[in-house]
């Protein structure tokens, strides 16, 4: 499973109290670190765009040429799944922020998330197959009632689901291999949906219509997001997806912990607690980096907690830079204020770029060619959230969808 955008959007953060330096009701640091987050986005949801479901590691993007296996392994290594656990973190941390904050009812931040699964439900139809808006806000309607537990039953939610839901997948194959458990027999019924082969998904979305390739991304996301595309479902395959589903709504439990902790104003307020935190989380994600891909064997089992930890070593590095390069932090805050706007921008960009209803150009064109489209394509995002956010106080995407929420149009217009 990629990148997909992952949260790209902050639901409930900018109801939270006014930061230091921001517009009211924003934090300026949590701003830019959506929006540096949002560039790893980018960076990986090109060439995600770019294939079928399950093929992101195989074909990752068109291999066309040598040097697009070094740029497509070194984006899997470095970037793919990198980038969503900061996402989701922050999405749990806004939802807090903003319950924390009071004076809005659960049922209004509820009405938000299903705005939001309507909102994700149109853009996996209409644009691109792997959206995670529809996760988010499916996942962000169960953090709701978690949002009145205590810190440390939180913290304990969040480090079981993190840590222990990954490790029942070695202890199914050993089962399996011990013969006490067919993991890989089908106990659920599925919808028997068999996908077209590569070639024919390629000329689906490089040439068909549009009928055609709205067909195609159901088939895409059903075959991605769910373990029920197949004729059946087996143990090993629901544990799978299951353990995707637990490590988001992990990451968005242990975000609403930060949140509950008022651990995000230490960020900023305090640079040797932020030092000393990433280094905490640095070692041991360069351990499991190591482990991972240098020991056979260990790439599967440790594939979500590798992730997550060099995930949180993102967020605390890009903090300690965001703070010191205050130029670069308020150019990422532009784009961290807009982030549906900007998610949903740089999706739209790149399906006309590959897919029929622009240039056609899926499949034809590799990572190596997409890096350099997907940077000029950030900052192009990044000059219009700027300018955008200069003279509007939502941006286009966040002003639809609050005016929806409150059943009125909102003023846009930076007073």
């Amino acid at each position: 499973m990629g990148e997909r955008g992952e949260g790209a959007v902050r639901p409930a953060a900018a109801d939270a109290r006014p930061g230091p330096a921001g517009r009211a009701g924003r934090l300026p640091l949590i701003d830019a670190l959506r929006g540096a987050a949002m560039l790893g986005i980018v960076l990986v949801n090109f060439p995600t765009m770019n294939t079928m479901a399950g093929d992101e590691t195989t074909a990752y993007g068109g291999m066309q040429h040598p040097l697009d296996r070094w740029v497509g392994g070194a984006n899997m290594v470095l970037l793919n799944g990198k980038f969503y656990p900061i996402f989701a973190f922050l999405f749990g941390l806004g939802l807090a922020l903003a319950d924390r904050a009071g004076g809005r009812p659960r049922r209004l931040a509820a009405r938000r998330l299903l705005l939001l699964l309507g909102v994700g439900l149109l853009h996996l139809l209409l644009v691109w197959w792997g959206d995670i808006l529809v996760v988010y806000a499916l996942l962000g309607l169960l953090v709701l009632p978690a949002l009145g537990w205590p810190p440390r039953r939180l913290l304990l939610a969040a480090v079981a689901l993190l840590v222990l839901v990954p490790a029942l997948s070695p202890l199914l194959a050993l089962l399996d291999r011990i013969g006490l458990v067919a993991a890989g027999q089908g106990v659920l019924p599925g919808l028997g949906l068999a996908l077209p082969p590569p070639e024919a998904v390629a000329a689906t979305y490089a040439h068909g219509t549009f009928p055609e390739m709205l067909h195609q991304r159901a088939l895409d996301y059903l075959s991605d997001f769910t373990p029920f595309a197949g004729r059946e479902a087996s143990p090993a395959k629901l544990l799978g997806y299951g353990t995707y589903y637990a490590q988001l709504l992990g990451l968005m439990l242990l975000g609403a912990w930060a949140g509950r902790q008022g651990l995000h104003a230490r960020l900023g307020e305090e640079r040797a607690w932020t030092r000393r935190a990433w280094w905490v989380v640095a070692l041991p994600a360069a351990l499991l980096t190591a482990l991972r891909y240098g020991v056979p064997g260990l790439d599967a089992p440790l594939a979500y907690p590798q992730a997550d930890a060099l995930a949180l070593a993102y967020l605390l590095g890009l903090a300690r830079l965001l703070v010191a390069w205050p130029r670069a932090r308020a150019a990422f805050e532009a784009v961290g204020r807009l982030s549906l706007t900007a998610y949903l921008a740089h999706t739209t960009l790149c399906s006309l770029l590959l897919y029929a209803t622009g240039l056609g150009l899926y499949g034809s064109i590799g990572p190596a060619a997409l890096l350099p489209l997907s940077l000029g394509c950030y900052a192009l995002v990044a000059w219009g959230a700027g300018w955008w956010s200069r003279r509007f106080a939502l941006g286009p995407a966040e002003w639809v969808w609050r005016s929806l929420l409150h059943g009125r149009a909102l003023p846009l217009r930076v007073r």
